[in-house]
């Protein structure tokens, strides 16, 4: 198997703090949440919460989606477009959760934007480095494993 590469690891990494800290975040948002929103807000905060959760784990399993494509072409301008997809899809592990959870309390949610906008360009990016894969064999070969396809 090959070694996983140091920004690969990274990227891992943080995909698994931000799944456990969404499944702990959930369970916060199932069992207490509701007596720290505002009064009367209750519902709708702890809706708004979830629904962050919910993104935080989604935006994690494809940061490992994205990462694991990443280090498999093996390099080349195609694993740089694939990083770049990890990088922004991190961001939007970040970016937009973090502002639904912030409008569970009644705070600013200025961002969020600039998160959904991160996920949209993260999956063109993954798109156009998966394109990008065919246009050289050792890329190619690396995506399709160690042996050439019989008509190459």
């Amino acid at each position: 198997m090959k070694k996983i590469s140091g920004v690969g690891v990274a990227f891992f990494s943080l995909a698994g703090l931000a799944g456990a800290s969404s499944v702990a975040l959930g369970a916060f948002a199932a069992h207490g949440l509701s007596k720290f929103v505002p009064e009367g807000t209750a519902e709708r905060g702890v809706s708004l919460f979830t629904q962050a959760t919910e993104f935080q784990m989604s935006h994690a399993l494809s940061l490992i989606l994205v990462t694991l494509v990443a280090e498999r072409v093996g390099g080349g301008f195609a694993q740089l477009v694939l990083r770049g997809a990890a990088l922004l899809m991190l961001a939007a592990a970040v970016l937009f959760p973090s502002a639904l959870y912030s409008a569970a309390f009644g705070g600013a949610q200025w961002w969020a934007s600039y998160g959904g906008t991160s996920s949209m360009i993260a999956w063109l990016l993954f798109a156009l480095g998966a394109l990008l894969t065919l246009r050289g064999a050792p890329v190619a070969q690396g995506v399709r494993g160690a042996q050439p396809h019989p008509a190459e």
